[in-house]
């Protein structure tokens, strides 16, 4: 008690503009008496009710107990998108043989999903070979004869050799022993994608293969796939992301080795063969048609081509769909089954090296993996892509990877998408550059996905942006599994981000939702719990590095823009420029049920709005800042880590000349009452408005060992 009356003492009689530190987040943790290293959660093992889920990504934890981290974090994954998809650099080699688009895969998808590997190669080994030699050693590796015998003589058919001999005479000088490289390269990635299921049954194999409604059941765990679980705890996973690293590693040698042979004048020709692990096709410099139904292996040199069906797609029965598209404005089609980089039970990869660019699919396309890797890479061009749901980087105990290195592109889907990290999953939109829009169609009158968070508006769910979400079974039949990571990851460029309900840096239920946007004059539009936001031992980061920038939450908005819920770690940071944030209620660094909100602006001439009468009628305080209390945080018992934790909800802009609302003014501050119940509970409101500093967003060092001298 004394101790929280010399705290508010001093906040009362010392203005707040004196004996600043120049580091403001210290200064305004320690207006409520608290340090960085007070805030986080590490559960105890004895707690009851706290939620025992499996499937938590390496990452969670140490991000659950060390919230700044996040933002270190955040930053990570965008540098990385920002170094390994530099069209400059696309083609060399940065050590041992690696490649930057096989580093991005690594550092971006199979790093937060799995920590076998370092990242030092894929082991792409093969010699140049004869395409046609290759295929035999494919027919070789698949078991399967070239040449027949009976009554001990050779048959006068098949004569698979000499066809195949015959039908390589149509590719250009220089094309068949790259192509053969890469037919080696895929049969050794073959040997680790059925290595991945040697322990699946076949059965249950096929059915996650062909469950394509994970988005929509996950949340509310309306509905339970037993066998997902059973192939969870029985797949093995460093074959499958070896397969997935020597894919993609394989089909970006052959994009560098293809370019150096400058083709010109490339003749229209189609080679076309059918192998035991599905068809290999090969175009030239027409205008061409090419169904990507069961193929193995596409490969188009020049043109403006049509691909439709599966292309680009892995299934339970044939494990590795590959595609490489050297140029021309092409359009990628598909209806119903999984397409464009989709790896559902393997691997799936599309490499389109350039051209304005159209992608069009149902469902599960466009980097999305279930059980397995997909990755679209489009590495010029501007582009537009729609997909209506599960697509767009987004994976569902697996990986999907959707990176675009240039160009002003265009991202439609319905839900499920743009960055979304599902149940154990990773997905990852990466944007290098160009003025981009992602759009996540916000009404629910088209999407049927509607959200009973805004019942009487035309307002769905769209899991997008950055959104990192799981099952939680904690009240229907107990099979909770953890959200993953998803990342969207925008470099350069004025961008527009757009959609309804839980987007932009959100999370849900031991997911990590991240939205890191490096530099440009930005909006966001989103509803509910956006833009930093998230419910339910999770995590949603928005980082916004540059620009005037504007965080609008509408359409009757609450529950946004830094607003967390019951064990959540929810932060908006924006750095420089002239911003804009608007919410209609709850929002602007709100907590309620312990949970860690942190709204920080550093720099520029930032407005702020609301809506005073809905926040009157909410009966909420009029300002930036504000941890509801609540009495169960003085439960012992039933719910001891309410009463055992701490929470905050933080509002901090250094710098600028300012506009609130109210009586709100620049440089001052404000706290909870001193008859607030909050200081008892732990539970502070803080908000803080200061001339000048910075914020030193830089992780606590690992400390040494007890007894160890610190230098």
């Amino acid at each position: 008690m004394a101790f929280r009356f010399l705290i508010l003492l001093f906040a009362s009689i010392c203005p707040y503009t004196a004996a600043q530190s120049p580091d403001a987040l210290d200064d305004a943790l320690a207006l409520v008496g608290l340090r960085r290293a007070d805030l986080g959660w590490q559960a105890k093992g004895w707690w009851p009710r706290w939620p025992d889920v499996p499937y938590q990504l390496r990452a969670f934890d140490a991000l659950f107990a060390e919230p700044l981290d996040n933002i270190a974090y955040a930053r990570a994954l965008g540098q990385t998108a920002w170094d390994k998809l530099d069209p400059a650099s696309l083609d060399k080699e940065t050590g041992r043989g690696a490649r930057p688009l096989f580093e991005a895969v690594q550092r971006l998808g199979i790093d937060p999903k799995f920590g076998g590997f370092r990242g030092y190669t894929a082991n792409v080994l093969a010699p140049e070979t004869p395409l046609d030699e290759a295929i035999i050693a494919l027919y070789r590796a698949a078991r399967r004869t070239t040449r027949a015998n009976t009554f001990g003589m050779e048959l006068p058919y098949p004569r698979i050799e000499e066809q195949l001999a015959e039908h390589v005479k149509v590719l250009p000088e220089g094309v068949s022993p790259v192509l053969g490289q890469l037919v080696l390269n895929i049969i050794d990635a073959h040997y680790w994608a059925e290595l991945a299921f040697r322990k699946v049954d076949g059965n249950d194999r096929r059915i996650v293969a062909t469950r394509y409604g994970v988005g929509e059941e996950m949340v509310d765990a309306w509905d339970y796939c037993p066998q997902i679980d059973d192939v969870a705890r029985s797949w093995d996973e460093a074959s499958m992301w070896y397969t997935g690293q020597k894919c993609v590693d394989a089909l970006d040698l052959a994009r560098i080795a293809l370019k150096k042979l400058e083709l010109q004048d490339v003749p229209d020709f189609a080679f076309d063969w059918e192998t035991p692990w599905g068809w290999i096709r090969v175009r030239g410099g027409g205008d061409d048609r090419v169904d990507g139904g069961d193929a193995l292996l596409i490969v188009d040199l020049r043109g403006n081509d049509v691909y439709t069906g599966g292309a680009a797609a892995s299934t339970a029965e044939r494990p590795i769909g590959l595609l490489l598209d050297l140029g021309g404005d092409d359009i990628y089609r598909a209806e119903q089954r999984p397409a464009q980089g989709a790896g559902i039970c393997g691997v799936g990869v599309l490499i389109d090296a350039a051209g304005n660019d159209k992608y069009e699919a149902e469902r599960y396309a466009q980097g999305v993996g279930q059980f397995g890797l997909g990755l679209l890479a489009d590495l010029d061009g501007d582009d537009r892509y729609f997909v209506k749901f599960s697509g767009q980087g987004c994976g569902y105990f697996g990986i999907g990877l959707l990176f675009d290195a240039a160009g002003d592109d265009r991202y439609t889907l319905h839900a499920d998408g743009q960055g979304l990290g599902g149940v154990a999953g990773v997905g990852v939109l990466a944007d290098r550059t160009g003025n981009d829009r992602y759009t996540a169609v916000r009404e629910h009158s088209v999407t049927s996905r509607p959200s009973y968070h805004s019942p009487d508006l035309d307002v769905g769910v769209s899991n997008a942006q950055g959104c990192g979400t799981g099952r939680r079974g904690d009240g229907a039949d107990g099979h909770s599994w953890a959200g993953g990571l998803g990342t969207l990851l925008d470099g350069d460029g004025d961008d527009v981000y757009t959609a309804g309900n839980w987007s932009m840096g959100s999370g849900y239920w031991f997911g990590i939702g991240v939205l890191h946007d490096r530099a440009g004059n930005d909006e966001y539009h989103g509803v509910a719990w956006t833009q930093g936001a998230g419910a339910h031992f999770c995590i949603g980061v928005l980082v916004d590095e540059a620009g005037d920038d504007r965080h609008l939450s509408e359409a009757n908005s609450h529950l946004a823009l830094a607003a967390a819920h019951d064990f959540t770690i929810a932060i908006l940071l924006n750095v420089g420029g002239d911003d804009l944030y608007s919410v209609d209620a709850s929002g602007l660094a709100y907590s309620i049920n312990r949970s860690i909100a942190l709204l920080i602006d550093v720099g520029g001439d930032d407005v702020y709005n609301t809506d005073l009468k809905r926040r009157e009628e909410a009966k909420l305080p009029p300002r930036p800042g504000i941890a509801i209390n609540d009495p169960g945080f003085r439960a012992r018992g039933v719910a001891n880590y309410f009463a055992d934790t701490t929470s905050l909800a933080l509002f901090l802009d250094v710098g600028g000349e300012d506009t609130y609302w109210g009586e709100l003014e620049n440089n001052s501050h404000w706290l909870d009452p001193p008859d607030s119940p909050n200081w008892a509970d732990r539970n502070f409101s803080v908000g803080v408005d200061r001339a000048d500093g910075d914020v030193d967003f830089t992780p606590i060092p690992v400390r040494p060992p007890t007894g160890r001298p610190v230098e």
